[in-house]
């Protein structure tokens, strides 16, 4: 590396720097001088497994400290180039050393740095039982009409949408952009263009969903003589959705709260009835894995979901994983 490529890395890096305020700063070169002091950045993690947004954190205060350091030593470099060759070449040898060490750095977390990275995408992913946390938590302490209070609690302005999510488990996102009812002689079938979608790589592009009108009458009348549009402002209707909450003495409620009731309800029924790639499809997703942290069978709720057929665009991808094999000669916890 050369001393121009080394100056035009850092100020590249500190380019995107410019907006920080004082404080922000000062931080980041705190915690550059510490892993400075450890040898750098890779030294510095070798022995830590830390949370990606630790990483990306201390390894943009890294860079930012490396680039000062870098300007600073080559400035100082040229100054000593004819008083003192020998301490010019250390400063300038330190400086390119660490040019070469940003351009190396991987901004791929996964790949580089996590002491247990993931498996391949072509083979199964481990088993992992992972706790129950955020909204599908909160569904644990409330009531087995949960729903229809908050329902009722709501503006009547948001209670359609309220009534659309709970029926399809669609994303907030995606009733902002509207999704379409339209009612058949025995069936109301619901058309939502998925929020995640991205080509090959998440999301369903358009699912539809196809209820039984007798769970959801109030819909179906909706659309009874033409097909209709239902929508939301999104941070009026989750404002909406909070306030009847609490309201209600319902803790930590919120519109992905009717999402994770779907999931459970849809859940109870599989089996028999659903496969995890319907589930897949229900939900918007593109692998039959993510299902795994919405709703739980057990906390399933009222008669039922109401579903009577579930599609997609894209095909579902199964890589659930597989579970630990079991030792037979000792006894299950």
């Amino acid at each position: 590396m050369t001393k121009s490529e080394a100056r035009a890395i850092a100020t590249h890096i500190l380019k995107h720097t410019q907006k920080n305020d004082q404080t922000t700063n000062s931080h980041m070169l705190k915690i550059f001088k510490r892993i400075y002091a450890s040898g750098g950045l890779i030294a510095y993690f070798k022995d830590r497994n830390l949370k990606k947004t630790t990483y990306y954190k201390y390894k943009s205060a890294y860079q930012y400290g490396a680039s000062l350091l870098i300007r600073s030593l080559l400035k100082e470099a040229d100054r000593l180039e004819k008083a003192d060759k020998y301490k010019a070449k250390i400063y300038r040898e330190e400086a390119l050393r660490l040019g070469e060490e940003l351009k190396s750095l991987s901004p791929d977390y996964e790949k580089k740095h996590r002491l247990n990275p993931p498996a391949p995408s072509n083979q199964p992913k481990p088993y992992k039982k992972d706790k129950i946390s955020g909204k599908r938590k909160a569904l644990r302490g409330l009531p087995t009409n949960w729903v229809g209070q908050l329902i009722d609690e709501l503006p009547i302005q948001h209670q359609e949408a309220a009534l659309v999510m709970i029926a399809t488990g669609c994303r907030p996102e995606e009733l902002a952009r509207g999704i379409t009812l339209e009612a058949k002689e025995d069936s109301l079938i619901v058309t939502i263009y998925g929020a995640k979608y991205k080509k090959d790589l998440q999301g369903q592009e358009v699912r539809k969903i196809t209820l039984n009108p007798g769970y959801y009458p109030q819909l179906y009348n909706r659309a009874y003589e033409e097909p209709v549009l239902i929508w939301i402002e999104k941070e009026r209707f989750r404002k909406a959705i909070r306030r009847a909450g609490e309201k209600l003495g319902f803790k930590g409620v919120s519109p992905y709260s009717l999402r994770h009731q779907f999931a459970a309800n849809l859940k109870r029924e599989s089996g028999g009835k659903w496969t995890h790639e319907d589930l897949a499809k229900a939900l918007g997703h593109i692998t039959d894995r993510c299902q795994q942290y919405y709703g739980h069978p057990n906390q399933s709720k009222g008669d039922g979901s109401g579903i009577l057929a579930v599609a997609a665009s894209e095909p579902v991808r199964q890589n659930r994983g597989t579970p630990p094999l079991q030792d037979n000669t000792t006894k299950p916890e």
